[in-house]
């Protein structure tokens, strides 16, 4: 048996009806927006009247009056950012209450990116245009829109080369065995080596979802296939996109001192409404030019609306890689960081030896 989560208007019953061509022998399609209404119809159109069973309503109120529990959940949660209008709580709540114990989620794992980026192109249409409009100087407003923009996450499409580092995993949920408190606040500390010289003017973020069809046999011969829906720049454009914390204030663009780095706290609300920075906007995270190899360091906080908890505020602290302390292991390559991550390594080298040897 199995569950389908959140068809959605745009999809018309479609994860419904491929579940059932798939062979499924009971599928249970829960939908709160009035799509539910059509999805039984275009069931019948297609044969699969007595596979697909509908529920309009919210997970957290489906009454299933059987004993048997679903084999798999399907569900299309995720939101920007991974998060931002995510319906993970009501995918975890599916998982205790209705699924069995060797059920499976699809998808099974999520993973969270994030990487400094340069947006020249996006800030030339966005705020640079007001040095010039039509003869007119217009800068005034050059500030007032980008501060505007700091307020929320823009959701937008990042150019790979735009990525100034190798991305960095902050977050990886485990769909089986995650729970409301690891979604509920999280942060992350990151320092990373510049391997492209640009303007840092935000902090990219993705993520990546993995569907693990993978079994194996006595003999350890695996089966199966692991599917990945990736929506990093360098994949195919989904209607996600990426998602870009935007730094603070706009500079002249051909004057930027490659000595001055980010200060200060930036706060973005994902959610709708007002939104408030930690500062005025005048010195915050500002943009500046970084080069190759130098390392650049951040704190992220992640907090889930107390009210909307499908809303997060992201708190973004620009770090002096100088003088903040470094996560363990930490990819950037400053001295300390590369003989700790080599002496790690050497030392799981070893015990993969030792348990060879064992064996």
């Amino acid at each position: 048996m199995l569950l389908i989560l959140f068809e959605g208007a745009w999809r018309g019953g479609i994860l419904s009806l491929f579940a059932a061509k798939a062979g499924a022998k009971k599928v249970l399609a829960v939908e709160g927006s009035k799509i539910a209404e059509h999805i039984p119809l275009i069931a019948r159109e297609n044969g699969y009247a007595d596979i697909i069973q509908v529920f309009h309503c919210k997970v957290e109120d489906v009454s299933l009056d059987m004993e048997e529990k679903v084999d798999i959940i399907i569900s299309e949660w995720m939101g920007f950012y991974l998060l931002h209008e995510a319906m993970l709580s009501s995918v975890l709540y599916a998982r205790d209450q209705f699924l069995s114990d060797e059920g499976i989620i699809f998808p099974s794992n999520a993973k969270l990116y994030v990487s400094p980026c340069s947006m020249e192109t996006y800030f030339n249409e966005q705020f640079y245009f007001w040095d010039n409009v039509y003869g007119f100087n217009m800068s005034s407003f050059k500030n007032y829109a980008h501060k505007g923009k700091q307020t929320k996450p823009e959701v937008c499409e990042v150019n790979p080369t735009d990525l100034l580092a190798e991305p960095v995993c902050i977050k990886e949920f485990n769909l089986r065995y995650i729970n409301e408190s690891d979604i509920q606040n999280f942060s992350c500390t990151n320092f990373v080596g510049i391997t492209k010289s640009g303007i840092y003017q935000g902090l990219a973020l993705w993520f990546v979802c993995e569907f693990e069809g993978r079994t194996y046999d006595e003999k350890g011969e695996e089966n199966g296939s692991l599917v990945t829906l990736s929506t990093a720049p360098s994949s195919t454009l989904t209607h996600w996109k990426q998602t870009v914390i935007i730094l603070g204030n706009t500079k002249d663009k051909n004057n930027y001192n490659s000595n001055e780095s980010p200060s200060k706290i930036l706060k973005v609300e994902s959610a709708s409404g007002n939104s408030n920075n930690e500062t005025d906007g005048s010195d915050c995270n500002s943009e500046y030019f970084v080069e190759e190899d130098e390392v650049v360091g951040w704190k992220l906080d992640f907090s889930r609306s107390e009210v909307e908890k499908r809303h997060y505020t992201i708190v973004m602290e620009s770090l002096d890689p100088e003088e903040a302390e470094h996560p363990i292991p930490c990819v950037c390559p400053m001295p300390r960081c590369v003989i700790i991550a080599r002496m790690i390594e050497s030392e799981e080298e070893k015990l993969i030896e030792e348990e060879e040897d064992y064996e």
